[in-house]
């Protein structure tokens, strides 16, 4: 059974199945989102989400707060 150890809590995490690069995995000891980085040897590290999605998301966030201030 694979294992890596979270860059948080520097707990041991057994993953029951081959881990793919890039799957996100939560530490069951401090709940922290980890991302697969690397599968020979295997490696977490944190995950920071989806950092298109993020960036799209804020710009249309900015992007309905100027409608609204031109409603005004």
């Amino acid at each position: 059974m694979p294992y890596a150890i979270c860059p948080g809590c520097d707990e041991d995490i057994y993953i029951p199945k081959r881990p793919k690069l890039g799957e996100v995995i939560t530490c069951p000891g401090c709940e922290a989102e980890l991302e697969v980085v690397s599968t020979n040897p295997l490696e977490l590290d944190w995950y920071l989400g989806d950092e298109e999605g993020d960036l799209e998301e804020e710009e249309e966030e900015e992007e309905e707060d100027e409608d609204e201030e031109d409603d005004l």
